[in-house]
């Protein structure tokens, strides 16, 4: 069960996800910048992990992805 900031963050880098990418899996509100914020302060412990996020996010680690999303493209360096 996903309850504290270091969960999340290892949930996160078990998908393989930025912040930018979870913020929008989750379709968290405030555009882009604001949800990477709030994916940062759960992380952190400064934010309370809902009860949905902690359901979407076991949802994912077990295979399922929000209709539409689609990952970052790979950055070329």
């Amino acid at each position: 069960m996903l309850t504290t900031g270091p969960h999340l963050k290892q949930a996160r880098e078990a998908l393989g996800f930025s912040h930018a990418e979870m913020a929008r899996a989750l379709r968290l509100a405030g555009g882009p910048d604001q949800g990477e914020k709030r994916v940062r302060e759960m992380e952190s412990g400064k934010r309370d992990i809902s009860g949905p996020v902690a359901v979407a996010v076991e949802s994912m680690l077990h295979g399922f992805l929000p209709v539409g999303f689609e990952r970052d493209p790979p950055k070329q360096g």
